[in-house]
């Protein structure tokens, strides 16, 4: 019988991460799919609309089955909604940076100039949530509502920041009296109007960024300074 050293022999085993570890890759990578998700929603909602989407293209385009969305969302609303609400916290982001100005009026156009960064910074999310029906990406009022236009708007975080801002005009004298959310409604119809003519190419005759920037600055200086007292 041929004699076997055991004191050298290294005993090879296969090695698999414990349970703790597994529980930290587990979440990491769920949250990876689910963004994902989202994305290719986002993006899949742009090109056909509404009556063109379907969770199974969805899943495809992430590369995963069918099945496994329903491990991140209930369904096809559930997972446009996600994609609405995800473009709003991106915009939430943007606006904020307005409230560094010194002045009611400084910070009023700086939440301007920061709407227009976030257009065309992140033209997708723009569109998704901006230039699509309200009602089909979960974000316009429901049909059982008996909530007024303005009570909908109002409830929007995004939205009262810009009424806060205005509100604060009203108060230093800065806007003439009057009511802060028709106020919001007009500035934002304007800036709104200004950013979709830009990313659908009607303004290119502008020039580049900087000249379009300079174009939307004095544009909502002049629709402010028709609002003053």
């Amino acid at each position: 019988m041929p004699y076997v050293n055991s004191v050298h022999m290294v005993q090879r085993r296969k090695t698999r991460p414990d349970s703790a570890a597994r529980a930290r890759i587990a979440p990491a990578a769920a949250e990876d799919t689910r963004a994902q998700l989202i994305r290719a929603a986002r993006d899949l909602f742009l090109e056909g609309g509404v009556a063109n989407f379907s969770l199974r293209e969805v899943a495809r385009r992430v590369g995963v089955s069918a099945a496994a969305v329903y491990r991140h969302f209930d369904g096809k609303e559930a997972l446009v909604t996600a994609a609405c609400t995800q473009g709003f916290e991106v915009f939430s982001s943007y606006l904020v940076r307005a409230l560094r100005a010194p002045t009611p009026l400084d910070r009023l156009l700086a939440t301007g100039d920061q709407y227009r960064l976030f257009a065309l910074e992140n033209p997708p999310d723009y569109r998704f949530i901006f230039m699509s029906s309200a009602g089909e990406i979960g974000h316009g009022p429901r049909p059982d509502s008996k909530r007024t236009s303005t009570e909908t708007l109002t409830e929007d975080a995004t939205f009262r920041f810009l009424v806060d801002r205005v509100r604060e005009c009203i108060d230093a004298s800065v806007l003439a009296k009057d009511s802060p959310e028709k106020l919001a409604v007009l500035i934002w119809a304007h800036v709104h109007g200004l950013v979709s003519l830009r990313l659908s190419g009607h303004l290119e005759p502008v020039g580049d960024e900087a000249a379009f920037s300079e174009l939307y600055r004095e544009s909502v200086q002049r629709l402010l300074a028709g609002m003053a007292p």
